[in-house]
């Protein structure tokens, strides 16, 4: 049975869809040859088949035999985590395809499966379940024999504290596969693995590993992320972070205000509480270039409306692209009253960072243009920082007693300026296509 179920060149003939499944140099290198670390930590970059890499391993550990650990025999139990719930089940399908539903290809190892739970049972006595750490607590466990993370970078210490112990019970081993990117758990297992340690192996794998990789979509990312961000995600570089987090910006202070001239525009408008200013910014779509601010606080509001209506009316914007939390959507009421069209923009952690990672990208390049005499926007800019918390994720804002609302504006319309381009480029593209 264990020749037919373990060793790996007859059980990956199946695995690939329904095909064999060959390593790349890579996958061969630094996971597949590696089954004596404890801990295999690898900094990937994106699409550079760690997935597929991971399946495999999966696969290879879940039909491993039972192993004699302090004293007690111990079958596969093999864990698949992921920061959250969607990420998780990005690896788990692929997995639950392969031994799940009559043509699943590792049907004849399947004994039995539970869908809410997760988990499936082998004919071998191994089990797999997928585990997410949106609830750290519900990845403690018992005689856990292997754990597999994806996105290892933003797993929180909490759920890294969680199933550790967990492997612990069978000596077991870890799987953690993620960008390089902040100072948690996964930074400190990927130094260890550097260092004289055999229990630990660590490797970085850039993008360009991928044999197949098209390296002009490598160029359209790098125009899309800061140079910092592209090194961190694609050439699986470890960047270290200053907390700086807009580079370039006097070269982008190079324009004037200036009065509608039949250009299309857009506004960001960031809606200010308490003792923050409500701030109104319209961008030329075409130029990318800032051209009308209003900047107020001390007005309740509900009685804002006529106020940003005005601008909105003087340069006849497309839409406004606003703060949809809080009072956002009282406010875009208000403004759809007032003969305006809305775009609601719902803040979280996450649509943050892609706001301010999409508006740090246009400095950068150069692609985005403020007025010269803006000094309140630069100064924010300056001033704006990215703490990189324990888990790996980034919290943004700014410093105590400054203000970020004149940021958050001219993000809200650089980021819609810049869609309504790539939509508009789009659509000139397709007037070329011929059908004959």
């Amino acid at each position: 049975m264990k020749s037919l179920t373990y060793d790996p060149p007859i059980v990956w003939q199946e695995i690939n869809d329904g095909n064999p499944y060959t390593p790349w140099s890579w996958q061969e290198e630094h996971v597949h040859s590696r089954v004596d670390a404890k801990r295999l930590i690898l900094a990937c970059g994106r699409r550079s088949g760690k997935t597929t890499a991971i399946k495999a391993e999966i696969v290879r550990e879940a039909l491993k035999p039972q192993e004699e650990h302090f004293g007690m025999l111990h079958s596969p139990y093999i864990y698949v985590i992921a920061p959250n719930y969607e990420l998780t089940m990005k690896v788990w399908e692929p997995v639950w395809n392969l031994f799940v539903g009559r043509a699943a290809p590792l049907r004849h190892l399947y004994k039995s499966h539970d869908k809410t739970r997760k988990l499936i049972e082998l004919i071998t006595g191994g089990r797999i379940q997928a585990k997410s750490a949106d609830d750290p607590t519900g990845l403690q466990g018992d005689r856990v024999t292997a754990a597999f993370v994806d996105e290892a970078q933003d797993l929180n210490p909490d759920a890294w504290a969680s199933f550790m112990p967990a492997l612990a019970d069978t000596d077991g081993r870890l799987v953690a596969i993620g960008i390089p990117k902040g100072k948690g758990n996964f930074r400190t297992y990927w130094q260890i693995g550097q260092e004289d340690d055999d229990r630990y192996y660590s490797a970085s794998v850039t993008s360009l590993e991928h044999p197949y990789i098209d390296h002009e979509d490598l160029e359209e990312f790098r125009r899309d992320l800061t140079e910092a961000q592209f090194r961190q995600q694609y050439l699986a570089e470890w960047v270290e972070d200053d907390g700086q987090v807009f580079r370039n910006i006097d070269d982008c202070f190079d324009g004037d205000w200036a009065e509608p001239n039949g250009s299309q525009y857009l506004m960001g408008l960031d809606i200010g509480k308490m003792e923050d200013y409500t701030v109104a910014y319209v961008i030329d779509i075409k130029k990318m270039h800032i051209v009308a601010r209003d900047r107020f606080n001390g007005l309740d509001y509900t009685l804002l409306g006529p106020r940003i209506a005005g601008l909105y009316k003087k340069y006849n914007c497309q839409t406004v692209h606003l703060d949809g939390s809080g009072v956002g959507e009282p406010v875009a009421d208000i403004l759809r009253n007032e003969g305006c069209s809305v775009t609601s923009f719902k803040f979280s952690n996450q649509s943050k960072a892609t706001l301010v990672s999409t508006l740090a990208a246009e400095i950068e390049h150069g692609r985005v243009h403020f007025p010269k005499d803006d000094e309140i926007l630069k100064k924010e800019l300056e001033l704006f920082e990215g703490v990189v918390l324990a888990g790996g994720a980034v919290r943004y804002g700014h410093p105590v007693g400054y203000h970020d609302d004149s940021v958050m504006a001219a993000g809200l319309a650089v980021m819609k300026a810049k869609k309504r381009r790539n939509t508009s480029s789009m659509a000139r593209r397709s007037d070329y296509l011929t059908f004959g």
